[in-house]
């Protein structure tokens, strides 16, 4: 009787060992091996951000607000970044947490305002002084868009270069 339950327990093991065995090549990740099983750790692969400038970051959002006016202000000499000061005018529900990108050309007149911290950047934006839009973006999602590659890291660096600052 004791054979009978040695064996039974044998195979209950090794189709324990079998089953964890084959899901071990279905899975990626690290493994370990304690007592005779092997245990699967999942790793999920995440991109480390890059360290951003806040100027970076103030072109980043003008790219996902309007592409096409960071461009045109920037080859005009136009674009304008800062940081809200306490005496500042600027509309309700912006302090001296935010910082802004704006143009010197009043006829393309676009107010960004933004905040950013390690994760997601807040963005409050007017066109033409009118009803302030909020949105808030992972900075992972603006790194993807505008700042993955070389040639998009170089172009956003000459955007960076033409600002002016007040």
């Amino acid at each position: 009787m004791d054979r009978h339950i040695w064996q039974g327990f044998t195979t209950m093991v090794l189709t324990f060992l079998v089953v964890f065995g084959i899901s071990t090549f279905s899975l990626v990740g690290t493994t370990s091996t304690q007592f005779g099983i092997t245990t699967v750790h999942a790793e999920k692969k995440t991109r480390q951000l890059p360290k951003l400038l806040d100027q970076q970051i103030a072109i980043l959002v003008g790219l996902d607000i309007n592409p096409n006016w960071v461009k045109e202000q920037s080859a005009a000499d136009s674009l304008i970044y800062g940081i809200v000061k306490p005496d500042d005018t600027v509309p309700a529900g912006i302090n001296e947490d935010y910082s802004y990108l704006v143009t010197s050309n009043r006829d393309k007149e676009i107010s960004l305002f933004f905040k950013a911290d390690k994760k997601k950047v807040t963005i409050k934006y007017a066109n033409r002084g009118k009803k302030l839009h909020t949105k808030t973006v992972p900075l992972s999602r603006l790194v993807e868009q505008s700042y993955r590659t070389k040639k998009q890291r170089q172009q956003v660096n000459k955007y960076v270069g033409a600002l002016r600052t007040e």
